[in-house]
């Protein structure tokens, strides 16, 4: 099997292109966290940590540019990589990327671009340099909303009906409006509201 070359895609485009690296990365790093919020107890001796929100993971990597062998400049490829921080005209931003190379896949968008030259022609233009590059993590907001949603734990609650308790006063005590009741009805079946066995169990569904 060949070498694989890492890629960066913009994936911001109908028909994402790739940019391929002249080296690949001798290292790179993924950092991951969490925000939580401290929240002060008199009395205890260290504060009560709430957790907040994630953070968006940042990837860092460098990559190396020489031209020196075929004595070429390495303008075309600083362009490509340009890119990925000049704001697209139709996007009006930069557009998301995606790093892609072995078991890595990291879409989001480029923070920082640094660029530092180390070796030039007789013209002066640069024919080796290296990139270091940090991307945050991008995940559209309909997507996150969807993931979310698929998720989320189901909230229904398990009730026994008493002697005398009808679905109207069920639905007043869980949702506190007694109209309701056919959301019950509907979520037990029950096709006879107005008689129901004391003792039975009821599923009550999240408002």
């Amino acid at each position: 099997m060949g070498l694989a070359k890492a890629k960066l895609w913009n994936m911001s485009v109908k028909n994402p292109t790739f940019t391929e690296v002249m080296f690949n990365p001798t290292d790179y790093g993924i950092d991951r966290g969490a925000n939580y919020a401290e929240l002060d107890v008199p009395g205890l001796k260290t504060p009560i940590l709430q957790f907040v929100r994630g953070e968006a993971e940042t990837l860092s990597l460098a990559l190396f540019l020489d031209g020196s062998d075929a004595r070429q400049p390495v303008k075309a490829a600083l362009k490509a990589l340009r890119q990925f921080v000049c704001i697209d005209g139709e996007l009006h931003s930069p557009p998301v990327c995606l790093f892609e190379w072995g078991d890595v896949r990291f879409q989001g968008v480029v923070t920082s671009l640094k660029e530092k030259f180390s070796l030039f022609d007789p013209g002066g233009n640069v024919v080796r340099a290296t990139v270091t590059l940090t991307l945050k993590s991008y995940e559209a907001v309909e997507v996150q909303i969807r993931d979310m949603k698929r998720s989320s734990p189901d909230r229904t609650r398990v009730r026994s009906i008493r002697d005398g308790e009808t679905l109207a006063q069920l639905a007043n005590e869980a949702y506190g409006e007694p109209r309701m009741w056919r959301v019950i009805a509907t979520k037990n079946n029950i096709d006879r509201p107005r008689f129901l066995n004391s003792g039975m169990t009821l599923r009550i569904p999240a408002s």
